[in-house]
């Protein structure tokens, strides 16, 4: 579950240039110091959240339910199918906005089981 993020984040590290594309087209975000932030905030983000998830440390649920929110804010600014006319393109869009919705849904999963065993 936590694999497409690590991969995400390693990948945007290394591109940085390309982050920053990515991140001012989803976003609007025009370059500059602003977007500079965003986009290290989403690597610090994916790797950071995916790394305390996975260390399963007294808090972790909380990377669990911020990983679930950025996962539904980028789903609904990367996946809008409804504006696309009928045709691949759509359907594609689609099933990867309900693909990101199932991972949305075990991130708050993962969260859910992780905040009761930290308060156990």
């Amino acid at each position: 579950m936590l694999a497409p993020y690590l991969i995400s984040g390693v990948l945007k590290l290394f591109d940085w240039a390309g982050t920053q594309a990515e991140v001012g087209a989803l976003t609007g975000l025009n370059p500059g110091p602003l977007l500079v932030l965003v986009a290290a905030g989403v690597i610090g983000l994916q790797l950071g959240a995916s790394a305390w998830l996975l260390s399963g440390r007294h808090g972790a649920w909380l990377a669990a339910l911020a990983l679930a929110g950025f996962t539904l804010a980028a789903t609904f600014l990367a996946h809008t199918w409804w504006q696309l006319p009928a045709g691949a393109e759509r359907a594609h869009a689609f099933n990867g906005f309900w693909e990101h919705m199932a991972l949305v849904g075990a991130l708050v999963f993962a969260g859910v089981i992780s905040y009761r065993e930290d308060i156990t």
